[in-house]
């Protein structure tokens, strides 16, 4: 059984990825290969993170990546993170505020 789970929803030229569950390390190559199977970056892009019972640096690397395919490509992109205090401020303090901010 997935320890984590990643929802797609595409309105109106946007699409939206939802994670949730244990987003780390043990499971970043099957989040990885769903989103690869799944995730187009030719449109817009909400990427949104909540319902979080652990992440990890490696997570924070595949959304970093999935902004920055987004961006190259000409297309907005837009995040919304929603964990818990404790996360959210060891990702400020981490150099990541950007990404915890509401619809960067």
């Amino acid at each position: 059984m997935e320890t984590f789970k990643v929802k797609y929803a595409n309105k109106k030229g946007l699409t939206e990825a939802v994670f949730s569950g244990q987003l780390v390390i043990s499971n970043i190559e099957k989040i990885t290969k769903d989103v690869r199977n799944n995730l187009k970056t030719d449109k817009s892009l909400h990427l949104v993170v909540k319902d979080v019972d652990s992440m990890d640096l490696t997570f924070i690397q595949l959304i970093i990546s999935l902004v920055n395919s987004c961006e190259k490509s000409g297309n907005e992109v837009s995040t919304s993170i929603d964990v818990p205090h404790e996360i959210k401020l060891l990702l400020t303090n981490a150099g990541f505020s950007a990404l915890v901010t509401e619809n960067k």
